[in-house]
């Protein structure tokens, strides 16, 4: 959420007056918040750290940001000159998003300041990494918000000595690999440094390690020598992390984000996992109600999703949501002969999936690149990888650097773009893709691109003439890493929904 969504212009606010106002709230919940993450006084200070601790009843001030921040550490982030830039607030309890930033602005680095006084720098994962390593006086850097390094944070970087260090996870793993990739052109040296086992992250490390200063300061020049001897490293290095993630799968702690068709979640071994899903059918087979629903049920999970779609406004999405809730067929909806107070029940129910659905209503100038750049800000706020749903393949437009001499072409192009969006993200994607679909007619190109494609294939008999259920088979045409099954559904016209068999 920016100053904009609150009512605001940014401009409304001054980010110095709020510093000083933050930092005379400080309070013992703040301080003991800080000090459990090992965080000193004298850093607290150096940082200009503040807290909210929200306002019991409201204010009309439009300069005033309420309770925005409230239960937060304020966090300010200044620009290489020292003038603050942007506030971001960390709960000191369990609420979410655990980030939240004022304005949302994407190219500044937490921490930049030092950029200019050292050859070497520490790039790593978040804002308390960051201020572990100053008060061991070691210079380092960060990248706010989730998605965050791009291009013009590696052109920063340039002529340093970076040692990567980010999250001590796969996703971390992931991310510090793609760095040192974007890093390859700008950087003098890159080297990434692997945290024990157990160790969460650099502040984690500070916090539970004795004597973590020597303890890290060995890290880092056992990391050089290795990268000496060996320049490109042999799969050893990666046996240990293979062999934990073989147990987890193992142990059955591996699941995906589900689909709400128990059957599809089993063959996906446990629901979507990161990469790109093709669901295909002619026109008017289903595929934005599946989808919709599929988004629906995931969103009500608390797992964060966006809809992006260049088919259908946002109001006709909300309208098929709305229709399943009440049980009635979309058009009833859509063409307002539904009682306004069973709408107005549905959307109490609706609400807490609304609160983790972002829809993205599209136009046929809105190409792949800004849609990508809006998902990455909302992840921001969510702090979490959303599931993205795009509707659909063929209408979205061809990218600025890509040239298609035919649809399939065209489609080819956007499905290779989203599957390396999926990757380098960890990301999930649904993708709609209008048309018949088979095994034997699928353009190779795209095929080559999914990880899952599925066919959703009205059957011709109804089953039932009165209550308008008709079957539908779901028919997995590749599984990258599982079997290939038909999976039995029902459309319930009346409900507006997808039922197992």
């Amino acid at each position: 959420m920016t100053a904009m969504n609150m009512g605001a212009s940014k401009s409304t606010f001054d980010l110095e007056d709020l510093v000083h106002h933050y930092q005379k709230q400080l309070r013992d919940e703040a301080f003991l918040y800080l000090y459990k993450r090992g965080i000193e006084e004298e850093t607290i200070e150096q940082y200009r750290l503040g807290f909210d601790q929200g306002k019991i009843g409201f204010t009309v001030n439009p300069d005033v940001l309420s309770d925005y921040f409230a239960n937060r550490v304020i966090i300010p982030v200044c620009d290489a000159n020292g003038a603050v830039i942007e506030l971001i607030g960390r709960a000191v309890d369990h609420r979410e998003p655990k980030y939240k930033a004022l304005l949302g602005i994407e190219d500044y680095m937490f921490n930049e300041q030092i950029l200019e006084e050292t050859e070497d720098v520490i790039l790593c994962n978040g804002l308390f990494d960051v201020m572990s390593l100053a008060q061991a006086r070691l210079p380092a850097v960060c990248v706010p918000h989730w998605f965050g390094f791009k291009d013009i944070h590696a052109e920063r970087l340039k002529g340093k000595r970076v040692f990567i260090c980010m999250g001590n996870d796969e996703l971390g793993r992931r991310e510090s690999v793609k760095i040192q990739t974007m890093l390859q052109e700008t950087a003098a040296e890159t080297y990434i440094v692997n945290l024990p086992e157990s160790i969460r992250d650099l502040n984690d490390f500070f916090v539970k390690v004795q004597n973590p200063l020597e303890t890290f300061m060995q890290l880092l020049n056992q990391t050089m020598e290795e990268a000496m001897l060996v320049p490109v490293a042999p799969d050893v290095k990666n046996i240990t992390v293979y062999a934990e993630e073989y147990m987890k799968r193992y142990r059955g702690q591996v699941t995906g984000v589900s689909s709400g068709i128990s059957r599809l979640d089993e063959v996906l071994y446990g629901g979507f996992q990161s990469g790109l899903y093709l669901i295909c059918g002619a026109a008017s087979s289903g595929k934005t109600m599946l989808m919709k629903q599929m988004a629906d049920h995931i969103a009500e999970g608390q797992t964060p999703v966006v809809y992006v779609s260049w088919d259908m406004t946002s109001f006709e999405l909300w309208a098929r949501s709305i229709a399943r809730i009440i049980g009635v067929e979309p058009q009833k909806v859509l063409n307002g002969k539904v009682d306004p107070e069973q709408i107005n029940e549905a959307n109490k129910a609706y609400l807490p999936i609304s609160k983790m659905l972002w829809t993205l209503e599209c136009s046929l100038d809105t190409t792949l690149d800004k849609v990508m750049g809006s998902i990455e800000k909302i992840a921001s706020l969510a702090d979490k990888t959303p599931v993205v749903f795009i509707d659909h393949l063929n209408r979205v437009p061809a990218r600025a650097s890509g040239h298609a001499s035919s649809s399939d072409d065209h489609r080819t192009l956007i499905t290779y773009a989203l599957k390396q969006w999926s990757k380098e993200w960890n990301a999930t994607v649904i993708a709609a893709m209008p048309g018949e679909c088979s095994p034997n007619r699928f353009p190779e190109g795209i095929e080559a691109c999914a990880d899952v494609i599925m066919l959703l294939q009205p059957q011709e008999a109804k089953e039932n003439q009165e209550t308008e259920m008709t079957s539908v088979m779901l028919k997995l045409l590749k599984n990258r890493n599982g079997t290939l099954v038909d999976i039995p559904l029902s459309f319930q016209q009346e409900k507006a929904m997808f039922t197992e068999k």
